[in-house]
């Protein structure tokens, strides 16, 4: 009797006179999945796409805007977090977010729910030293 060892990694063993290939069902089971249902991916996709215009939006105020940078930079260094989480709402922002800051830069989490399940999140990262 011979072992052979085959993709799976599971050992078949097969007798002295046999030289001919096995059927694909002996040696690699069938997995099965269940249905597939896109619908809180696309809910998720959708949501995704609403934090990202909110990033967006965050991200030209400071572009655009030295003050409202400059303001940014100075509240994070004070470590006033009410002041720097007011900023960050006046600039429309109406998703769940936490700000974090670093001396070197800025963290927004930005975060979603559909149906009362969290379903995505997004971290918009920039350096300012």
């Amino acid at each position: 009797m011979h072992v052979i060892w085959v993709p799976c990694y599971y050992p078949v063993l097969l007798h002295p006179g046999y030289h001919g290939y096995l059927p694909q069902s002996t040696y690699r089971s069938e997995r099965i999945y269940p249905d597939v249902d896109a619908g809180m991916f696309i809910q998720s996709a959708s949501e995704m796409d609403q934090l990202m215009d909110e990033a967006r939006t965050v991200v030209e105020r400071i572009h655009s805007s030295e003050e409202f940078a400059n303001e940014m930079m100075g509240a994070a260094q004070e470590s006033d977090q009410s002041k720097v989480d007011s900023l960050i709402q006046s600039t429309g922002v109406g998703a769940s977010f936490k700000a974090e800051y670093t001396p070197d830069g800025f963290r927004l989490h930005m975060t979603s729910s559909v149906n009362q399940l969290n379903c995505c999140k997004l971290i918009l990262s920039l350096r300012w030293r």
